[in-house]
Parts: C-alpha cells; sequence; structure tokens
C-alpha cells in the first residue's frame, strides 16, 4: 500500500507538469542533422493507481473550507463504494507489465521511419530537480540530443475509459529552446456503467479489456508521436474536421479538431495546442 501511495504522488507531479504543457513546438529542421537522439523513458508507475476523486463540488461552491471539506467526503464515500472490488481487479492484472510493453513498442517504432537517429531507449528515474534534466542534457555532448518522454497511466473519474498520455520532448546541450515537444493522449472506449461496475468489469476474464485497451493505447502513442515527428509546423488547412470530447481530468471539448488520421475506428484529432488525441468514434 505504502508503495502505491508514493507511486501515486508522483503520477501526481506528472500529471500536473502535463495538464499545464505547452504548445506544441514541432520538430525544429536543424534537428534533423544531429549524429544521435539518445532516449530516455520517465514511467514511474508499476501499476496503474486506482483512487476515487471528488468531482469538484468544492469548486462549484467557489472553493473554500467548505467546499474543500464536501470534496474530501465525496472522494472518501467513492472510495469506500470501489474497496469491495480493487483487490480482484489488481490480482487479474498483476502481471500485466505496461513499462515493459511500453518500451518495448518504443524500442520498435523509433528504430526507424522518423527523420531523427534515436538510440535505444533507456528506462530512467524520475529526476528531482530541474537541473538534473539539465545536467542529463548536456551529457550526451556536442552534435547530439536528448529525447525525454514522460508517460503515465490512469483510468478517468468515473473509471469508464483508460487515459494514457506521453509528453516527448526534444533537447539540445546548451540551447534553450526545445527542438520538439508534444503531448500524445489516449482515450479508450467507456466499459461499464462507472464507479465499481466499472472497475470489476475492467478485471473480469484476468483483465481482459484492461489489458487490450492498454496495448491499444502503446500501439496509439506510438503512431502519433511518428506522424507528428514527419509533421511540418502546421497541418494541411483542408483536413477533415472532428470532435474531441470533454473528459473530466482528460480533455475539453474542441468541436472542430483536425483529423490527422482514421483507422480501426479510431481518430488521430490535433487540439488548437497541437497536442494529438486517439478518440474513440
Amino acid at each position: 500500500m505504502l508503495s502505491r501511495m508514493m507511486i501515486a504522488g508522483a503520477v501526481a507531479l506528472c500529471f500536473s507538469a502535463c495538464t499545464t504543457a505547452p504548445t506544441r513546438v514541432a520538430l525544429d529542421p536543424a534537428a534533423k542533422e544531429l549524429t544521435q537522439v539518445p532516449v530516455t523513458s520517465l514511467l514511474p508507475q508499476d501499476e496503474i493507481i486506482v483512487r476515487a476523486e471528488a468531482f469538484g463540488a468544492g469548486a462549484a461552491l467557489g472553493g473554500g473550507l467548505i467546499g474543500a471539506f464536501i470534496d474530501s467526503k465525496v472522494a472518501e464515500s467513492r472510495q469506500n463504494t470501489i474497496h469491495g472490488v480493487l483487490a480482484p481487479f489488481y490480482a487479474s492484472v498483476d502481471d500485466y507489465d505496461f513499462r515493459s510493453h511500453y518500451m518495448q513498442a518504443l524500442a520498435a517504432n523509433l528504430a526507424s521511419g522518423t527523420p531523427l537517429k534515436f538510440g535505444a531507449p533507456e528506462s530512467q528515474p524520475m529526476p528531482s530537480t530541474m537541473q538534473q534534466i539539465t545536467d542529463r542534457i548536456n551529457a550526451v555532448g556536442a552534435g547530439k540530443g536528448l529525447m525525454v518522454i514522460q508517460t503515465s497511466y490512469t483510468f478517468t473519474p468515473d473509471f469508464k475509459q483508460l487515459s494514457v498520455r506521453s509528453v516527448a520532448t526534444l533537447s539540445r546541450p546548451n540551447v534553450e529552446q526545445k527542438s520538439f515537444l508534444n503531448t500524445y493522449v489516449f482515450v479508450s472506449s467507456p466499459l461499464g456503467a462507472g464507479g465499481a461496475d466499472s472497475l470489476k468489469a475492467w478485471g473480469d476474464n484476468k483483465g481482459a479489456a484492461y489489458r487490450s485497451a492498454s496495448r491499444d493505447a502503446i500501439d496509439n502513442l506510438m503512431m502519433m508521436m511518428k506522424l507528428d515527428l514527419m509533421a511540418g509546423p502546421a497541418d494541411a488547412a483542408d483536413l477533415p474536421k472532428g470532435v474531441i470530447p470533454m473528459i473530466t481530468g482528460v480533455s475539453v471539448a474542441q468541436p472542430n479538431a483536425s483529423v490527422l488520421a482514421s483507422a480501426n475506428g479510431r481518430s488521430v484529432l490535433r487540439a488548437t495546442n497541437g497536442h494529438l488525441y486517439s478518440i474513440a468514434q
């Protein structure tokens, strides 16, 4: 339990950073001349963190102590409700190693088909300071760059959907401006009626739905990253349009987003800040 609490804290920090992720920086043409781009994957979770959260009663009441108290009580009630299905869910997916599958896919997808000379990706612990990140970048040496990919995964607050997010940043030693930066978000199709019902459904049949959605998430994140690395600063004006739905804790509604690709019942859409979303249609 302590391990999960510690990881939850790291994930919370990750989501805080991802939520405020800046607008996309398209690939700098000069980066194509880099002799090598080592890849660092930051994925602190050993497993998905299941945690009930309130739906913002405090914000609806204008914040303050009363609102915060209501939020905490709502979260406590929801946590008690799902407690009975938590152990069976974790037992059903305990042998599924998301990080291992992610790293295998990352190595395979960055090996070819991009304009950069990527090195083999390495999994490293989360840095505790910005200086540690700067030191890693400067250590790669002249004529090289460092791609850092930070990833987190969780359920939406109603537990109906799996949400996986990766933030990719390419930096060069002693160059303040990023050579590439963007955020990629996968959201699964909804499962169940929400709450404990959805959590039970994710764990049924040895976690079959969860395992399948996780594999889809990894495949789609890789596809979005490669698609984005090949894209220019702006997408074609005549691309079809689609809708990025409002999903609590994941996305805000955008009714006129450009559709970059569609296949197998999913579409990749570009938000106004340049982030890419893989959404079931």
